[in-house]
Formats: structure tokens, sequence, C-alpha cells
């Protein structure tokens, strides 16, 4: 055989051997579609799970890469669901968007209790390990991480919230099924619906107002309909929301990867949540109130002990659904209240 020909044959192997080993490492990089139903821009995205996303790539060394949707894969109320069945291999969202389904997840949508959703995402993460993952909650799924939402307030377009009276008749989109039980007992309408449809229900006047965060009414720019805002210490309600991913896609993860993903997993990413969302929040409320000045006010021992009442009844429905599904609740709220205040110390 002369030279030529074995310089052929050689660079033939040398790129079979390329193309083969490619090949190979294609196989061995597990991509996860991450269903993209929120703006991509909001910092819950671009500065929270975006930065996960690229450290899972990281720590597994690039053989876990995480592939958000050019649009959405499915609304967010099915966003669960999408996971279990891997139409979505990665999600996150909050359990209220499917009312019912996640009973023990309410604990946590009840109010005056997260003053600070870091602390909070850590303290409920830890519910979550002791209480509510034995008992089955997410047994179909992967938990990357729980985690809570900053406290929601009374945003209203042309009177102010004082007491229990100015609430009636009030019709008041909510985030949590919770949050409108108790406001139905004080004479006010829930209003159900997404936050994209937030701006057509009060532009269009088909809400007087809105609970939710303060950042969120400034995220989704409707804050220039809200003319009145009521603080609610420690929030009306909270939102719990998970990340999850497909169990069959997990699988498919080595062992080492898995570890890896897990050890930036957990409370870690349920802080990393929560602490975006009390920066976010508190950064939102200074231009609030800023902008509505007097009319921006912290809301009345009077509405306060007046909703405390309201929720009262709803607090024991919760217990009940807890021991239904095999958790002692006053435990488990117990548990909850001492690991935040733990945190705060």
């Amino acid at each position: 055989m002369n030279l030529f020909k074995r310089i052929i044959i050689k660079s033939a192997f040398v790129s079979a051997a390329i193309v083969t080993s490619s090949i190979a490492l294609a196989e061995d990089t597990v991509v996860l579609r991450y269903n993209q139903w929120f703006p991509s821009q909001h910092w819950s995205q671009k500065d929270g799970l975006y930065q996960y996303f690229e450290e899972i790539e990281k720590v597994t060394e690039g053989r876990v890469k995480v592939q958000p949707s050019a649009k959405p894969i499915v609304p967010p109320t099915k966003n669960y669901q999408a996971v279990v069945n891997g139409i979505a291999d990665i999600a996150w969202g909050p359990h209220g968007y499917t009312p019912g389904v996640f009973p023990l997840s309410e604990m946590v949508e009840f109010p005056f209790s997260v003053n600070d959703a870091g602390i909070s995402s850590a303290a409920y993460w830890r519910v979550f390990e002791k209480y509510f993952k034995p008992a089955g909650m997410h047994g179909d799924v992967v938990t990357l991480a729980v985690h809570v939402t900053s406290g929601g307030n009374l945003h209203m377009k042309d009177a102010p919230v004082n007491t229990i009276k100015d609430l009636q008749g009030k019709k008041i989109r909510v985030q949590t099924s919770v949050v409108g039980d108790a406001l139905k007992t004080l004479g006010a309408v829930p209003v159900s619906g997404s936050l994209s449809e937030l701006r057509e229900f009060l532009s269009r006047g088909i809400v007087d107002g809105t609970s939710l965060s303060d950042e969120l009414l400034t995220g989704f720019k409707v804050d220039k309909y809200i003319n009145y805002i009521t603080q609610i210490p420690g929030g009306l309600y909270s939102n719990s929301a998970f990340v999850i991913m497909n169990k069959d896609k997990w699988n498919k993860i080595s062992a080492k990867d898995q570890q890896a993903i897990m050890a930036i997993s957990g409370e870690k990413l349920a802080v990393r949540m929560g602490a975006l969302w009390h920066k976010n929040d508190l950064l939102a409320r200074g231009e609030l109130k800023k902008r509505l000045g007097k009319d921006y006010q912290i809301a009345s021992e009077e509405l306060f002990v007046g909703l405390d009442e309201a929720f009262a009844p709803i607090r024991e429905q919760w217990l009940d659904k807890a021991t239904a599904a095999g958790v002692d609740g006053l435990e488990a709220m117990r548990f909850y209240s001492q690991q935040t205040e733990a945190l705060e110390q």
C-alpha cells in the first residue's frame, strides 16, 4: 500500500472516531424542556430560574442542560400534570392554579405569615421534607424546590379599604381559592383569573381591585390602574410554588449528576426564589409608596382582626384536609412557625 493510500485510510478512521465520539456525547447529554409560561424577562426567570439552570449545566459538566420553550408548552394551570405526563420535563408555578389538587400547600396561603419570603421559603421546604413529602405530596414527580412568594396586599382602583365594610360588594381578583373563600364571607365578590387576564379585568372595570404582592402588581405593569393600596402586615396570603422534574427524565440522569443537581436544589433553591421575591417586593413597595403617598396605608387593627376572623374557619377546614392526607396539620403549622422564627434570629 503506498503512502497516499495509508494517509487516506488513516484520515477516514480519525474522522469516523470523531463522528462516533460526537454522537456518543450527544446521546449522553440530557436536555430538559422547561415550560416557559411566565414572562422570560421577569426577574424570577432571568435572575432566578435561568441562573439555576446554568448552574445545573455547570455542576454536571454539560451533561444536563435545561432548554426553556420558545412559547408555553401548556398553560400554567396544566403545568404540574404536563411534567407528570412528560409533555414538559421541568416546570415552575403556583400550586394555587389548580385549586383542591394540593390541599397541603394551602397551609402557607393563610394570612400574616410571610414577612420575608426567603426565610419563609426555607421553613416551608423543611415542612415539605418532614411532613408533606412523606404523606405523598408530589409523589409522581421529582421535587427540586417548593417556596413561597411575598405576601399579598389589597390593591384598589377607586376607593381604599380601611374597614371590613369597605370590602362589601367589591369585586376583587384573587390569587388563590383560600383568599377567595375568606373574602366572600366578608361580603366581597372574589373573581378568579390568571395574571395575564388581570390587565383586562382592571382596564374594563370587571374588578374593583386585586390582591397581589406589590412586586407582581408592578412586574405585570398593572399598577397604573391602582390608586389605593392597603398593606397587610405578613400578607393577606402567600403563594405556594413548586419547581419539579419528570421522573422518567430524572432517571436518565446519572446518579453522580443527580446528586450534583440536588446539592444546588432543595432549600438552597427555595431560598433563592423566596429571597428574590422579597428583594423585588421591597423595591416595588418603595415605588408605589412614592407614587401614592398617603393612599398607600397599613391595615387598621379593625381590618386586621376582621380578616383574621374570616380565615379562622378556613384554617379549621384545612386541619381536616391535612388529617385526611395523613398529616398532623397543627403540628406542621407549629413547625413552620418555629422554623421561621428560628431563621429570623
